[in-house]
C-alpha cells in the first residue's frame, strides 16, 4: 500500500497517474463512496482512493469511532491482492480553521493519515508537482 500526501493542487493526482497508469479510481470528488472497493474488486489493476477529507466531512459519527472504522477499512484494503494507492490532502500546515466542523475534519484526517502512513510500505510527499519518498 502506498500513501501519497500533499497540499491542494500540489500534483498528487498527476504523480499517481504517471506512476500507476492502469489504476482504477475511487474518488469522493466524483461522488463515489469509500466502500465501493468491495463492489469493484474483480480487477487486478492497482486501486486508487482519493477524497478522504470529503468522506470524513460527510460522516458525523464520534471522532474516536470514525478513526477506528478508518483503521479497519485500511487494514481490509491492505489485504487485497493488488496495489493500493491512497491520495490524502495535507491540511496540517496551514491556518487552523475557524469552524468546529472543519477543525474536526482536519484533526481526524491527520490521525487517519498517521494510521495510513504506519500501514503503508511507501509514503510520498508531493509539493509543486515533485514527489519525494519519505518512507
Amino acid at each position: 500500500m502506498h500513501l501519497i500526501i500533499g497540499g491542494a493542487f500540489s500534483g498528487k493526482r498527476a504523480f499517481v497517474k504517471r506512476k500507476w497508469q492502469d489504476a482504477s479510481w475511487i474518488s469522493a470528488y466524483e461522488g463515489q463512496h469509500l466502500l465501493q472497493w468491495k463492489e469493484e474488486n474483480a480487477s487486478k489493476a492497482p486501486l486508487v482512493f482519493e477524497g478522504f477529507e470529503q468522506w470524513i466531512m460527510e460522516d458525523n459519527r464520534d471522532a474516536s469511532k470514525l478513526r477506528e472504522d478508518y483503521r479497519l477499512y485500511l487494514k481490509a484494503v491492505l489485504e487485497l491482492k493488488k496495489e493500493v494507492i491512497l491520495i490524502m490532502l495535507e491540511t496540517g500546515k496551514g491556518i487552523v480553521p475557524i469552524s468546529e466542523e472543519e477543525r474536526r475534519m482536519r484533526d481526524l484526517l491527520g490521525w487517519i493519515q498517521q494510521d495510513a502512513a504506519a500501514l503503508c510500505n511507501d509514503v510520498y510527499h508531493v509539493w509543486h508537482g515533485m514527489a519525494r519518498k519519505i518512507k
